[in-house]
């Protein structure tokens, strides 16, 4: 049985993703321990480098400029990136741009009393650019996750004063994400990063999962065609490990249940043939004792013979289970009309019963003649004798794509839903009360299986609304029959 939901392929996959996604994070772990839980590793990179150039073209461009203009100018960065923007002195107070909130951990950091000396001298508004030399110790700068709710400030000291008090300035920008927006912390080269890491790691474990799958959906087709009886299944043993050794294991299995139930049908076979010489002679016994019986013997020796003629049948029938299944190996397809066909299994299995039959003329198939004509007339014998009592028996035929189905339906009482999937096993019968006054020996559906697999078709029953069995045949139209495995 089918079962849906992930797939191994896919759960493998997603472990890899999983597996990457842990590496990522204990990663990204050690790096805080490193640096002591700080931010300040984010400065290191490109992060760094950028807020780096900002903060040397805000001195260059404010420089150039009144201070009664600077405002207007830090609302422009603050469009620009995505940022609050502002500027404060060295006492840690916020001299320009938008207000701000400033955590008490961090009044001290905005304070401009460390690092004043490896600065070159400062800007006064007005001034020209003045490019920094290449070898210049870096400005002094940080950046911290504080306040309430937390932000992210990231702070540099410029090369710029503010004031006839000649006040060294410092610039801050602050946002509601790490990344702010991409200028503190640029998070696509880690997504595209990851991918191709995933991607990567993917291509590599992909050949293994695919052959892993593989070998195991090989397995399962293999099973399942063993559970519906074809034993001539076999797996691939091209591998070297657990999957291989079960490959061995199934088709080892697959070859002692293939000798089993062959050996078990020919013994089957030859002793319903060995019963019918003594049933015969039985038979002619019988005959002999009712032709020199007194008439007080006469009840039980009707009895006697009826039995006789039930064990007779059963006989038959059990020899006709056994020979259905070597009809392939027996005879050759042929082109067959089936309209002809249905006639004839009406005027043999349906006599007196109401049958309609809606079988265009045009239909014909190449198959097994002998397998198709006893399929029909077992179903259409087993319609009859349950079902004509309540109304019409229909057979319908049609080509559905490169196959024609042959349908045979009643209105008679059906079968119980749960004894469906069991309908066509030998011996079953869906009630006991069956047994007897109908004759019915359990066999009839199950040759019907055997022929119609013989034809290299399917056959399935369903209930019909409101009352009824509905027994579909599809046959291939052009298709060579199924010649099961010696």
């Amino acid at each position: 049985m089918k079962r849906g939901g992930i797939p191994i392929y896919g759960k493998v996959l997603a472990w890899l993703a999983v597996n990457v996604l842990v590496l990522a994070l204990l990663f990204f772990g050690f790096l805080r321990m490193q640096f002591r839980m700080s931010l300040d590793w984010m400065l290191a990179g490109p992060g760094g480098d950028r807020i780096s150039l900002i903060a040397d073209t805000v001195t260059r461009e404010l420089s150039a400029l009144q201070e009664s203009e600077w405002p207007q100018k830090l609302r422009g960065y603050e469009q620009a990136y995505g940022v609050t923007v502002a500027l404060f002195g060295s006492d840690g107070r916020q001299l320009m741009g938008t207000p701000l909130q400033v955590p008490r951990e961090l009044v001290p950091k905005l304070s401009d009393k460390r690092g004043l000396g490896d600065r070159p001298p400062p800007r006064r508004p007005g001034e020209g650019p003045m490019n920094r030399p290449p070898d210049a110790p870096p400005k002094p700068r940080f950046m911290q996750r504080a306040g309430d709710p937390a932000r992210y400030w990231a702070v540099i000291h410029l090369d710029l004063v503010q004031g006839r008090e000649q006040r060294p300035l410092t610039l801050a920008m602050v946002s509601n994400s790490i990344t702010g927006g991409g200028l503190f912390f640029d998070l696509n080269p880690w997504v595209w990063l990851g991918g191709a890491g995933l991607l990567l790691s993917a291509l590599v474990w992909m050949p293994f999962v695919r052959g892993l799958t593989r070998s195991i959906g090989q397995l399962n087709s293999a099973a399942s065609g063993i559970a519906h009886g074809r034993f001539s299944e076999r797996v691939p043993e091209t591998r070297n490990d657990e999957l291989g050794e079960l490959s061995c294991s199934v088709n080892t299995m697959a070859q002692q249940l293939g000798d089993y139930v062959q050996q078990q049908r020919r013994i089957t076979a030859d002793v319903a043939h060995e019963l019918c010489s003594p049933i015969a002679r039985m038979q002619m016994a019988l005959g002999i004792v009712e032709q020199r019986g007194i008439p007080e013997q006469a009840s039980y020796l009707k009895k006697l013979d009826a039995e006789l003629q039930h064990m007779a049948k059963l006989v038959e029938e059990v020899l006709a289970f056994s020979k259905a299944e070597t009809l392939p190996e027996r005879a050759a397809p042929e082109d067959i009309h089936l309209a002809p066909l249905v006639r004839q299994a009406i005027v043999r299995e349906g006599s007196g019963a109401d049958i309609k039959m809606d079988v265009p003329e045009a239909i014909h198939l190449h198959t097994l003649r002998e397998a198709l004509d006893r399929a029909l007339g077992n179903v259409l014998r087993n319609a009859v004798r349950y079902a004509s009592h309540a109304g019409p028996v229909r057979i319908h035929a049609q080509h559905d794509a490169d196959e024609v189905c042959i349908t045979v339906s009643d209105e008679g009482p059906g079968v119980p839903p749960d004894a469906l999937p069991r309908l066509f096993e030998a011996f079953y019968r869906p009630e006991a009360a069956r047994a007897r006054h109908t004759g019915g020996s359990g066999l009839g559906l199950a040759i019907v299986k055997r022929c119609v697999e013989a034809c290299g078709g399917t056959v399935s029953a369903s209930l019909r609304s409101p009352a009824g069995l509905e027994v579909k045949l599809r046959i291939p139209a052009g298709l060579t029959p199924h010649r099961p495995a010696s």
